[in-house]
């Protein structure tokens, strides 16, 4: 069962750990700063489309808001970043990556 308020909650302490203001997360989303009041106060449920745009703004899994997973985190943060990424850049992308993969070794 999904607990609004708990999702409202993640989102509210994802958004503070970013210093970000309800204004500039809400801007940063394109919703209305009193939506995402609502939202965080457990008040409203939002789209899919919004929880998405939450978990890459906040830079968080769309499973830790809806359910306070962390597993894997890291690489499903990264899949969301890369989604946002323009398809014609996806192959400089990969190769900026395998560099600085090989630099950490």
């Amino acid at each position: 069962m999904i607990e609004q308020r708990k999702i409202g909650s993640r989102i509210q302490e994802c958004r503070k750990q970013h210093r970000l203001t309800v204004e500039q997360l809400a801007e940063i989303v394109g919703i209305s700063p009193e939506f995402l009041r609502a939202i965080e106060s457990g008040q409203k449920g939002m789209s899919l489309n919004t929880l998405t745009n939450l978990s890459v703004a906040l830079q968080t899994s769309t499973d830790y808001l809806l359910f306070g997973s962390l597993s894997e985190e890291k690489y499903l943060v990264m899949l969301q970043v890369l989604q946002t990424c323009p398809e014609k850049r996806m192959e400089e992308l990969a190769l900026l990556v395998k560099k600085i993969l090989e630099l950490c070794q």
